[in-house]
């Protein structure tokens, strides 16, 4: 659900030439191969932990390229904003990385209580940075926006 709620808002957005866009949808497509693999669809331990190692490294350039926009916001609200709603991104992506690999070591102990576990925090985490790169994305736009229209009236 986390990758399908971030799907339906980039949908919104252009990727072209907005690297921001583009880098949280293809974290939507990695939470969906994630999700496939915490459900046991054709999964290693080594499928699981690479993706979600790769959902932590797309956030984090989401994250980079927020704070890089951010530098350059001439309204001084806007700018916080970004710099607040993506600061939440780089712990969560941390954390992403080390429940993947708790919940990779629970591989093949379907139905146990530890594994339902650390599959409820994986998942639980995933919605977290999804709705954090969700806010984010926002935010840059609004920026991004803001800037257009005070570009074309000046």
């Amino acid at each position: 659900m986390a990758a399908h709620g971030l799907h339906q808002e980039m949908k919104q957005w252009s990727s072209q030439d907005n690297q921001i866009v583009a880098a949280a949808k293809q974290m939507a497509l990695l939470m969906a191969q994630l999700s496939g693999l915490v459900r046991g669809e054709g999964s290693s331990k080594k499928d699981l932990i690479a993706c979600a190692k790769a959902i932590a490294d797309a956030s984090e350039e989401v994250s980079q390229l927020a704070k890089g926009l951010a530098q350059m916001c001439t309204d001084k609200r806007m700018r916080m904003n970004i710099l607040q709603v993506c600061e939440r991104i780089p712990t969560i992506g941390t954390q992403l990385r080390i429940l993947s690999t708790v919940k990779a070591t629970m591989l093949g102990a379907h139905g146990t209580e530890e594994d339902r576990e650390a599959t409820e925090m994986l998942v639980g985490n995933a919605q977290n940075l999804m709705q954090s790169v969700k806010e984010t994305v926002r935010a840059c736009e609004a920026a991004h926006i803001n800037y257009v229209l005070v570009e074309e009236s000046g």
